[in-house]
């Protein structure tokens, strides 16, 4: 019988040789495998750091010592060159591999970089901060070995599904040829339909041992020790005790709130998970923005371009100056947008408003500097509002040495403001604000807002992935779709004040401009029209609104009184007439 020739070559036996047992991979161990794999690349990696690390300590410690001790023997000094070669050397070599230069031994990183970080306390903290060790390890792998790891780390359970479906004999082959399309794809995968016809030309790999493979199969099937089956047993089921709902506001304050339904003690127990359980009917009548002009609170509102936010703040500060009309609104808009202004006007007290964007980092940081020393100067109870934070963070990030500043700022106002009667809020589009110092405990002290838009699901998966929605609050996102659904707007919003998602409610555009339709001064409506006259009257009761500023004729007054009342109910002016209409009674 004529010996049929080996397939591979020794390059590829080193190759093959330098996975785990490829054996264990055919034979179904696919998860195993994948996280031996990753385990021995960081191993690798480790080795390889260390090494380079051990290779520049010494080099220069001989070079130093070989300088040092010149005088004593003759050998010092060309012992003191041979080690400064060697230790060019590894410098070299290290900034090859990893593209960062980096002359001194386990000072991870850019050497320019530590440097400029070391002079200053906020800048240190924040270069030790932003350091990355499994990034910075990856830099001392060999290209194709810095792309296997990330595609490991990052998407192993991809990897996982997709030989699972691979028959036996085939499934090296498929690795390999995932991470080659990884590699090209940059960081993407192709589907498995044409993984699946890629492989229907693909022949079994002869060079398997399938020996190995079927008794690996063998020693790993599950055995019946003979254990007995669990035995469960029914508990009692509690009886239900009804407790008065915590976010219910007395009828007399100016601003009812509708209660929330409480979940039951069973229910708490099992929602606390990163993604929550918690299914409850989202209350379509809940007046937000009652709530929170009732008491002014330091809060946090999140959400990308586009969510509402502007609508929301501008509606909740025209409510607080109407309920709170000693409190000084001090707005601060680095965003500059004209179409924007009827948010600000008649409601905010002061409003510092420039485009930051076509600023330089010093100019940004020199403007919302002068704008919080004009905020302290002003007396008596006040609101200072900072629009576009994650624009302003930057700019001061970018300013060496000035965000330290800024997060002292937002500490000492969000810890020390409220007794003098100061109110912070800031508005950010990113829910990551450790940066401006909003973190752990002092997120705790602000009050958040998340406005969400079916078309923004993935800015909902960062806002999960941050402690600004309690666990018990994290729901899917199909969740959050279903109560978006249920707003006239089509946005859900989570407050932080009831612990609750609820549907946007409908609100009034104070600017006239619709992003959406990208158009502004559309018609009003009759009813916008009353609204509007509302808004501007002086008169301190409806009959007087009717009797003077209507002079409607051959119309009984209390007809158009019961109009307007029916058209209040739904309307953020109802408690404008409320006051003086319970007087009355």
């Amino acid at each position: 019988m004529e010996q049929i020739p080996m397939l591979g070559t020794k390059e590829t036996a080193q190759l093959r040789g330098d996975y785990p047992g490829i054996e264990y991979l055919e034979a179904g161990n696919i998860a195993s495998w994948l996280q031996e794999r990753q385990d021995q690349l960081l191993v690798r990696a480790k080795d390889e750091r260390n090494g380079m690390n051990l290779a520049k300590f010494i080099t220069l410690a001989t070079s130093a010592v070989g300088a040092l001790c010149y005088a004593t023997s003759p050998l010092a000094p060309i012992g003191a060159v041979v080690a400064s070669v060697g230790y060019l050397w590894s410098v070299v070599q290290d900034l090859n591999d990893t593209h960062q230069f980096a002359p001194i031994p386990f000072i991870r990183g850019d050497f320019f970089s530590f440097l400029s970080a070391m002079g200053d306390s906020v800048a240190r903290e924040e270069y030790f901060a932003n350091q990355n060790e499994l990034a910075e390890l990856m830099l001392h792998l060999e290209p194709m070995e810095k792309y296997e790891f990330a595609m490991l780390k990052q998407c192993s359970h991809v990897v996982c599904e997709y030989l699972n479906a691979v028959e036996p004999g085939k499934r090296f082959y498929a690795y390999r040829w995932l991470l080659d399309w990884f590699i090209q794809l940059k960081g993407q995968f192709p589907t498995p339909e044409q993984l699946s016809g890629h492989l229907a030309q693909v022949t079994i790999d002869p060079r398997v041992n399938y020996q190995q493979v079927t008794a690996i199969q063998q020693a790993v099937q599950p055995q019946n020790r003979g254990i007995p089956p669990a035995r469960f047993a029914s508990l009692p089921t509690p009886s239900p005790t009804i407790e008065p709902s915590t976010t219910q506001i007395n009828q007399d304050e100016v601003y009812p709130v509708l209660s929330t339904s409480q979940p039951s003690s069973v229910d708490a127990l099992i929602t606390n998970t990163e993604i929550s359980t918690h299914i409850s009917t989202p209350n379509t009548n809940y007046d937000l923005i009652g709530h929170i002009a009732k008491k002014i609170t330091n809060m946090l509102w999140v959400g990308v371009p586009g969510s509402g936010k502007g609508i929301t703040i501008s509606n909740a500060i025209d409510a607080i100056k109407r309920l709170h009309p000693g409190v000084h609104i001090f707005y601060i808009d680095p965003k500059g947008d004209e179409k924007e202004t009827g948010y600000f006007k008649g409601r905010v007290d002061t409003l510092k408003r420039a485009k930051i964007v076509e600023m330089s980092p010093v100019e940004a940081v020199k403007w919302v500097k002068e704008c919080f020393t004009e905020f302290q100067s002003i007396s008596g109870r006040k609101l200072i509002v900072l629009d576009e934070g994650t624009a302003v963070c930057s700019k001061f990030k970018n300013a060496k040495g000035e965000i330290g500043w800024l997060k002292d700022k937002i500490i000492s106002y969000c810890s020390c403001g409220d007794s003098s009667g100061w109110h912070f809020w800031i508005v950010v589009q990113n829910p990551h604000t450790d940066d401006l110092g909003i973190s752990g405990g002092l997120r705790s002290q602000l009050t958040s807002v998340a406005l969400v838009h079916p078309d923004n699901v993935p800015a909902y998966s960062a806002m999960i992935a941050t402690q600004l929605i309690p666990s018990d609050r994290k729901i899917t996102s199909t969740q959050v779709m279903e109560i978006a659904e249920r707003s006239p707007v089509g946005r859900a919003v989570y407050y932080g004040g009831i612990n609750e998602w609820i549907p946007m409610p409908l609100l009034k555009n104070f600017s006239g401009y619709d992003r959406e339709t990208k158009e502004s001064g559309t018609p009003l409506t009759q009813s916008q029209q009353m609204l509007a006259l509302l808004e501007r009257t002086k008169a301190n009761s409806i009959d007087e609104f009717i009797q003077n500023e209507l002079k409607l004729d051959g119309v009984p007054p209390e007809l158009i009184r019961l109009g307007i009342e029916r058209l209040l109910q739904s309307s953020h002016l109802k408690y404008k007439f409320d006051r003086w209409n319970r007087n009355q009674n």
